[in-house]
């Protein structure tokens, strides 16, 4: 059986009790070691204190025979009970009293002087015959007025401090484990609380439809990390926003720009059939019906062409081309357009432009046709290259009425005119200047475009020295 992956807030509340473990642990473990010093600290004081003690009665007693005589009192001072182990033996090492047959601990640490008092720092490890752990001390201490010199061993078996260690830590254990599953529990409620202002995002962001585009998350009310987020996805509704109004826009332009060569197709081929025609009826009927279907196909032709640089689906052959050459074989190839319209060429170029020569042509064609049609009967469209830094800037001129400032930003979006209007004999369908700004792209440059109401309005073409690899 397979589950899904565990919600954020069950990891986050999973993290939340992995770190408190590790916390309490750490922190249990420190206060057992803090336990345990001060336990064997207060062992080895006690050590201390039993030593300074046998001294004192070792001065009133009268010699080392009396402490053999008379051992209850050394023997009351220890108390066996709490773990306390006492020898005291003579100079020679017989034994003159003690309270345990276990004397490992005897020796093991080097004896202080009889006139130097014994400190905590004295107390040495030791181990019992049975192997059990002690904190040993030997002091010498003098007997009576002679001044016998015996020594004084003294251990405190590790059994109180162990049960003591023992109980503690089973204590500091289980609040430790306490408190990771209370931190766990916790955290993963204040996860889930915090996550109810992710999840009021995610609510506004299914709000947002085709119908509703319109829509915005409240990117202020948002906490601080994911404000960002937010307002990235804000700027992504406002994109696709546009996109769908460009697109709608497109749709109607081309609904529009196709009814009207298929109205005429099917207005003029009934018309035709309505009655018998003769064989010069029938030969201009289908003259007309061959421009319009060549206004579709050119149509069609847009449209993939433009999907297959959206696609990087299109080969560049890029070449040194005279520039000069090229502008001026494009001026004749619109020479019978220019006369019908009364306008004229004026070219300047000079140099070389590494371009494709297909696409460079088809770019600059589109400028010139559209140069044509605005430029009124007289004047004159003007072809120029100039080197740039970094490349060569190829314009298209002429004089007309402009265009308003609020369109000049938007003429290389697909489908869009300047012009409101919609006009049964255009030829344009709103693509010409998307294709030059998808060439442009394709070669690593840019198109721009300048204008005055009621002067010149000049489209300037930024090839670089170096395109881009081409992508097939």
């Amino acid at each position: 059986m397979r589950f899904g992956r565990p919600s954020l807030t069950v990891q986050l509340g999973a993290l939340f009790a992995v770190v408190a473990a590790i916390v309490f642990s750490a922190v249990a473990t420190y206060l057992c070691h803090a336990l345990a010093a001060q336990l064997q600290a207060r062992d080895d004081a006690d050590l201390v204190e039993h030593a300074l003690r046998i001294r004192h009665l070792l001065t009133e007693t009268r010699d080392a025979a009396a402490v053999r005589a008379d051992p209850h009192r050394f023997l009351d001072a220890v108390d066996r009970g709490r773990g306390l182990l006492m020898v005291i033996q003579a100079e020679d090492g017989e034994p003159l009293t003690q309270n345990t047959g276990d004397r490992a601990f005897v020796g093991i640490a080097r004896p202080v002087a009889a006139g130097r008092e014994p400190s905590t720092a004295d107390a040495v490890d030791a181990t019992s015959g049975r192997g059990a752990r002690m904190r040993a001390l030997t002091a010498m201490g003098a007997v009576g007025a002679g001044g016998t010199l015996v020594r004084i061993a003294l251990a405190h078996t590790a059994d109180d401090r162990a049960a003591v260690m023992q109980g503690h830590r089973r204590k500091v254990l289980a609040a430790a484990f306490a408190g990771a599953v209370l931190t766990a529990l916790l955290g993963f409620l204040l996860v889930r609380r915090g996550f109810d202002r992710v999840k009021s995002l995610a609510r506004q962001a299914h709000e947002v439809s085709a119908h509703n585009l319109a829509k915005r998350l409240d990117a202020e009310a948002a906490p601080e990390e994911l404000r960002e987020l937010a307002r990235a996805f804000n700027a992504v509704l406002d994109r696709l926003q546009g996109s769908f109004v460009n697109l709608s826009q497109f749709a109607d332009d081309l609904a529009h720009d196709l009814r009207t060569p298929l109205n005429n197709l099917m207005v003029q081929t009934e018309v035709v059939f309505s009655q018998p025609r003769s064989p010069e009826e029938y030969q201009d009927l289908l003259s007309s019906n061959y421009e319009e279907f060549g206004r579709l196909a050119r149509m069609v032709e847009s449209m993939l062409f433009l999907a297959r640089a959206d696609h990087d689906q299109i080969a560049l052959a890029t070449e040194p081309l005279d520039v000069g050459a090229e502008l001026a074989r494009i001026a004749d190839y619109f020479e019978g357009p220019a006369l019908d319209a009364g306008v004229s060429f004026a070219i300047s170029a000079g140099g070389a432009v590494r371009a494709d020569a297909l696409l460079f042509r088809r770019a600059v064609s589109n400028l010139v046709a559209n140069a044509i049609r605005y430029t009124p009967r007289g004047g004159a469209v003007r072809l120029s290259a100039l080197a740039a830094p970094g490349g060569v800037a190829v314009s298209v001129s002429n004089p007309g009425a402009g265009i308003a400032p609020e369109h000049l930003s938007r003429l290389f979006d697909r489908f869009y005119r300047s012009d409101p209007s919609r006009s049964s004999g255009s030829v344009s369908a709103g693509l010409g200047l998307a294709i030059v700004k998808s060439i442009m792209a394709l070669h690593g440059g840019g198109a721009t475009v300048t204008s005055e109401i009621g002067g010149h309005t000049c489209f300037s073409l930024f090839f670089p020295d170096a395109p881009p690899a081409a992508v097939i």
